[in-house]
């Protein structure tokens, strides 16, 4: 797989690095061409979410999925106690258009002057949000670190599939990492290391990615979190079905323009680079971090629980284009075939024992 020339310093610098210091870990390459902060995918403020950007996600679909957080929100702080420093933390929150969707959700509610905070590390994603949340109850933070200790709710939509990862390949029985060498003018993955997995074993060259500092990042937000809760939502499976025979070939995709394909060395830069959340890491890492895996459905079962209030509030009412585009926006969420299965939504706590939000109303036992 060969790198194209539209990003020549970002594809200097990383054949530079790679000549200096040997094969670059995947996670490296995925690093720079994501958050470099001068031709990174995202950090650069390249990416474009919506019709006229590279992907779609459940908030490019309409209001509606915040409107419908903001239920669970409400509840969650029903279940804490109703606590007046509530607080809501967004990480992961692009140009802002989630955020502007709760808070618009929040209002007229008893969470109307909830403190809610953005951790951005990015300067062109932090100013696109603090133009559209211009005079908005809002704060930011840089980094997870720098969180005030708070009780209430750390969300996030597609937060954990952009972490890098690394790729591993099973070769003998064995789990090797694989790492990016340039040679000849193009990059390409090189066996290095065996790694030592307690994972199965599936067919000779099953590839599959682990992902890298999820475990430290979920550390901190539970070191700031005094109680309550994180709600994950985000593409991905349990360990089991990312190990099945017809995924050998690993989950890596990369998007631009509403197009799909699996070379992260071709117009690196310009493009998302992702995988899969291996769901069972993710619950391994929040127990590990002191943050109790407390319930785990797919995004159309979440939607049906947790949509009821939103959906009462409609019966009987006119069709007015506003309802019957609210009503497209959450059969777009709902369905099956685009986001409805794909996604999966994690809610862990932390202090409190968790009785069943709505979302879950509908969730079968913790598979993990």
């Amino acid at each position: 797989m060969c790198m194209s020339a539209r990003s020549p310093g970002l594809r200097d610098r990383l054949a530079a690095e790679i000549g200096l210091q040997g094969p670059m870990r995947f996670s490296r390459f995925m690093e720079l061409a994501l958050y470099d902060p001068a031709e990174g995918y995202y950090a650069s403020g390249k990416a474009v979410v919506g019709r006229d950007g590279d992907f779609f996600t459940n908030i490019s679909i309409g209001p509606v999925f915040g409107e419908i957080l903001t239920a669970q929100f409400l509840e969650m702080w029903e279940i804490l106690g109703r606590p007046e420093d509530f607080t809501l933390v967004e990480q992961g929150a692009n140009d802002g258009r989630l955020a502007a969707d709760v808070l618009d959700g929040l209002a007229g509610t008893p969470l109307a002057e909830a403190r809610l905070i953005i951790i951005e590390p990015f300067a062109p994603l932090r100013e696109k949000q603090q133009a559209r949340l211009a005079g908005r109850r809002v704060e930011w933070v840089e980094a997870p670190e720098d969180l005030p200790n708070f009780t209430g709710v750390h969300f996030s939509n597609e937060l954990f599939d952009a972490l890098p990862f690394e790729i591993v390949k099973c070769r003998a029985g064995r789990w090797e990492l694989q790492r990016v060498q340039f040679l000849d003018g193009a990059f390409r993955l090189e066996p290095a290391e065996v790694l030592d997995l307690n994972w199965p074993a599936p067919t000779e060259d099953f590839i599959s990615e682990i992902r890298v500092g999820q475990h430290e990042l979920l550390s901190t937000i539970s070191s700031r979190l005094q109680r309550g809760f994180l709600l994950a939502i985000d593409y991905g499976m349990t360990r089991e079905e990312l190990l099945a025979p017809h995924r050998s070939g690993g989950t890596l995709a990369c998007y631009a323009a509403h197009q799909r394909d699996d070379d992260p060395f071709q117009s690196t830069g310009d493009k998302d680079i992702t995988a899969h959340v291996d769901f069972t890491a993710l619950a391994e890492d929040l127990r590990a971090c002191g943050l109790e895996p407390a319930a785990f459905t797919d995004q159309h079962h979440f939607l049906v629980g947790a949509a009821e209030r939103l959906l009462l509030s409609l019966d009987g009412q006119p069709p007015t284009p506003a309802t019957l585009k609210k009503l497209r926006s959450l059969r777009t969420l709902l369905h099956p075939e685009t986001m409805g299965v794909q996604f999966k939504v994690l809610l862990a706590s932390k202090g409190v024992s968790a009785p069943t939000i709505s979302g879950f109303r509908h969730a079968r036992p913790l598979p993990f």
